[in-house]
Order: C-alpha cells, then sequence, then structure tokens
C-alpha cells in the first residue's frame, strides 16, 4: 500500500527540495528514502543522473522508473560507494532512524568534498503541537509531525545542532506549510483552497518557527571535517 502523495504546493517539501537540487546541479544524487520516487520524478528531463535508497519493495519497485539505480535496503545496510555523491538528499527520513547522526556519517563517506545535503525534517514547534502540549497532550499519530514511527523530534535549532555535528555546514533554512492538499481534499482547485494557500504563505514568511511544518535544509561540508 503506497501512502504518499505528491505534494503541488510551491512551499511544500517536495517542490522545494526538487526546485534545490535542480538550481544546484550537482551530480550524482542519492535520494535517502525514495517512497514512490516524487524527487525522481520532479527531475524527469533536467539530465541529472539520481540514485535511490529505498527498503520498502512496492515503493520501490513503482519509483524504480525514475532513478539510474537503486538499493533495495535500509540506509544504514546499503553499501555506498565512497567519494562518489555531490548531492544528497534525506526528505523525511532521519527522524525515522535510531541513530541518525551515524547515518549522517555514512552518508557523508559517500560523498564528494563539494557535496551539497539537503534535509528536511518535521518542526515540533509547530504552532499545532504547541496547542496540544499545552492542553496536555502529546499524541501519537497516523501521519505528520508526531507520526507514531518517529523516533526523534526536531526544532530549527536542534535540526541544526544534528547537521553540525555530522561535519555540513547550515547555509540555508526555509519552512514547508501544512500539507493543504492532504487536509482538505475536496477544496482543492476552488477558490477557497487558494486563498488558504496564501494565507499560510503569509503566515510562514511572518513566523516561520511558529507555522513552519518543516524545516528544509541545505548545507555543505565543513573544510578539514570527518
Amino acid at each position: 500500500m503506497l501512502y504518499y502523495r505528491l505534494h503541488h504546493d510551491p512551499k511544500s517539501s517536495h517542490q522545494q527540495i526538487s526546485s534545490a537540487v535542480r538550481r544546484l546541479k550537482r551530480q550524482p544524487i542519492l535520494d535517502v528514502g525514495s517512497a514512490q520516487g516524487f524527487l525522481g520524478q520532479l527531475l524527469e528531463g533536467s539530465g541529472l543522473d539520481v540514485d535511490a535508497i529505498e527498503p520498502n519493495p512496492e515503493c520501490a519497485q513503482f519509483a524504480r522508473p525514475f532513478y539510474r539505480h537503486i538499493f533495495h535496503s535500509t540506509v544504514e545496510e546499503t553499501a555506498l560507494p565512497p567519494a562518489t555523491y555531490r548531492a544528497v538528499v534525506c526528505g523525511d527520513v532521519l527522524e525515522h532512524l535510531r541513530d541518525p547522526a551515524a547515518v549522517l556519517d555514512k552518508l557523508h563517506c559517500a560523498t564528494t568534498d563539494d557535496a551539497v545535503f539537503i534535509v528536511s525534517l518535521p518542526n515540533v514547534a509547530h504552532i499545532a503541537v504547541r496547542l496540544m502540549l499545552l492542553a496536555g497532550f502529546f499524541p501519537h499519530m497516523e501521519r505528520g509531525i508526531l507520526d507514531r514511527t518517529h523516533l526523534h523530534f526536531y526544532t530549527l535549532d536542534t535540526a541544526r545542532a544534528l547537521l553540525e555535528g555530522a561535519g555540513l555546514q547550515v547555509t540555508r533554512a526555509t519552512p514547508t506549510g501544512v500539507p493543504l492538499d492532504e487536509l482538505f481534499p475536496q477544496l482543492q482547485n476552488r477558490a477557497a483552497f487558494k486563498i488558504l494557500m496564501k494565507a499560510q504563505h503569509i503566515l510562514l514568511r511572518l513566523a516561520p518557527r511558529v507555522f513552519g511544518f518543516q524545516w528544509i535544509l541545505v548545507a555543505r561540508k565543513r573544510q578539514g571535517a570527518k
């Protein structure tokens, strides 16, 4: 069963990450945890070589046409070639891992000195979580920031600290909005949906730490790190 859908909001993680990859033009690229291959789909026609890691067999089969090669295993078990990739994407992956710092160290070894890392992490400081905590709740959910499979929770500052501890220097951090197309699928292509999306974009500009659903961080290797 495939659980995820491609998001088309320009502020979504899918669109921000693919835009950053196209802008940077670093290849080959490693997409860690490709799911159904959204990044590969969005990069079709770009001329960029993209490999992927995806342990879920159904997702890997669906994603296969969009990648040069797929490692069908967990990132921890994947034998990666050293000093190969010039860009690594970890989209909504690290929060699910038992030891994300160790995985970043492994990916560090698989990349070139000029490599760029693009990482998305959920923002536990989102206003919805703040309000639930204020009311005394911290529920496990099927999806979203409090997904029951999340082993770690991040704010912008702790997300930065994770990457910096792996020998990376964060050069850019941008928030994403709540996936409104998931919350209100019946409103898509209606004027009300466009108004909601524009309102959310304004809130993201005014108070990104409060209204950001995720953080997209772009980082480079620090000279002499690791």
